[in-house]
């Protein structure tokens, strides 16, 4: 039975033909997850959050990436262990945490970033968005959302609209440099058309966009008053220019009343946004960005007016907020520290998978010798564990339900003294595993070391020429 098409003519249920799909969708499933711990930043946590995400994520779409292409049973092990630890994660201490909507929230980030590894279908990848979108909508509703907050939602939905594009673009025939330029003009275009949006276009009286705050606290660059309401303080003063004479002097100052009421409102504005450096649970690096933001957007504003910039006192209530900030922030672990451990540690479970065979083999080698007095039949268990990953590492995998025996059996190839000495070790093990000879430490002791001296000839340690011949 074929699958459904959708309305564009593909197949919804095709595999993804480009793993930067599913690396976008999993850059934006981070920055929702960063923007969901940034409302409760005030706990001191927002960076541990933000590296705990990170893993997830990686464990998650970063394995994802890797199993696109590949058979629809790769990655359903580890599904099935991601999405357990992740349910587990939910009910405890999530649900200990957050109320019913933002544990439901937090519960379907989990799974989603889980079952990102089976991310095989248009389908997946289409809920997937829809759950990122849902998510972010719960965050910027929020009652301790901020403009802030879009340091981390507008790269998320930024991301997510490539992703469906690339996914798009992923069955045409684009050469990559077109992609990449047409990837830039996108990213340009969305940044120039979300600044037009908030400088110029009218929105509500709120500078953030909580649920239904005070209208007065923040207002909005376009605020108009009701049939019989005061006016607000730019508003009179163009209303007072607009009562003056008709004549060409009293025109010129109703245009000079008007851009001052506008400045105004764009300094109040801007002072509004600025109050935002007294919180002291920012991020630094998104700190120093949005002074310097501010700071370039003011002397365009004096430039513009010709007006004396009252930068001195902004600074100094800046400097304030950035000195109890600082003073708080060097209390607690930095977020650049957690970033550098994470490399760190992201770098050493690397080169730990990628020698995984080799590290197991010098464990498993290690366990027997131990236990080679205590206990010669977990030893020699040991020494067959060994045996096998001694084969797996030189190319000679087992299929499934393969003995010891049949995998030494199909491995071709094999020095003839390592080829020799494993057969040893397998007798060994067989008649003790399988017959009536009993497990004694000498027995365990010579398995092991016909073990070990195979491995040593099959990767050259004991004598290289032995390798080779």
């Amino acid at each position: 039975m074929n699958p459904r098409p959708n309305t564009e003519g593909r197949d919804v249920g095709s595999m993804p033909t480009s793993r930067a799909v599913v690396a976008l969708t999993g850059a934006s499933y981070l920055c929702v997850g960063l923007a969901f711990s940034y409302l409760d930043r005030r706990h001191g946590l927002f960076g541990v959050q933000g590296v705990l995400w990170l893993i997830w994520a990686l464990a998650g779409f970063g394995a994802g990436t890797l199993y696109v292409g590949r058979p629809a049973s790769v990655g359903k092990t580890h599904w099935n262990v991601q999405g357990w630890l992740g349910f587990s994660i939910a009910i405890f201490p999530c649900f200990l945490m957050f109320n019913m909507l933002r544990w439901i929230s937090v519960a379907l980030m989990l799974i989603i970033g889980a079952r990102a590894v089976m991310l095989r279908t248009r389908r997946d990848f289409y809920l997937t968005l829809t759950c990122i979108f849902v998510v972010s909508f719960v965050v910027g509703t929020h009652r301790n959302a901020d403009w802030t907050l879009w340091f981390y939602l507008g790269p998320a939905w930024l991301l997510a609209g490539l992703a469906l594009a690339w996914d798009h673009a992923a069955g045409t025939p684009i050469s990559r440099w077109i992609k990449a330029l047409m990837t830039v003009g996108f990213i340009f275009t969305s940044v120039v058309l979300a600044l037009a949006l908030f400088l110029f276009a009218p929105r509500p009286a709120v500078l953030g966009f909580g649920f239904l705050p005070p209208g007065t606290d923040t207002p909005g660059l376009f605020n108009q008053p009701a049939d019989g309401d005061t006016p607000t303080k730019g508003n009179a003063e163009s209303s007072a220019g607009s009562g003056l004479s008709s004549g060409a002097s009293g025109a010129s100052l109703d245009a000079d009343a008007t851009e001052s009421g506008q400045a105004q409102q764009w300094g109040q504005m801007l002072k509004n946004m600025r109050s935002t450096l007294s919180d002291s649970f920012i991020p630094q690096w998104q700190r120093n960005f949005i002074e310097g933001m501010l700071n370039g957007a003011q002397s365009l504003l004096n430039a513009l007016t010709g007006t004396a910039s009252d930068s001195a006192a902004m600074s100094d209530q800046a400097s304030q907020a950035q000195a109890q900030a600082q003073a708080q922030q060097d209390s607690a672990f930095s977020f650049w520290d957690f970033l550098v451990w994470l490399l760190l540690f992201l770098l050493a479970g690397l080169i730990f998978w990628r020698k995984r065979y080799r590290i197991g083999l010098f464990l498993a080698l290690s366990g027997s010798w131990a236990l080679a007095f205590y206990s010669p039949a977990w030893s020699m268990r040991f020494s067959a564990q060994a045996l096998k990953w001694c084969l797996h590492l030189h190319g000679h995998r087992p299929t499934a339900g393969q003995s010891v025996r049949e995998q030494w059996a199909s491995a071709v190839g094999l020095p003839p003294l390592a080829q020799r000495w494993l057969g040893y070790a397998v007798e060994i093990y067989c008649e003790t595993r399988f017959g009536d000879v009993p497990a004694t430490p000498q027995r365990a002791r010579h398995m092991r070391e016909t073990v070990h001296a195979a491995s040593d000839v099959m990767t050259g340690l004991l004598v290289p020429e032995l390798s080779r011949t």
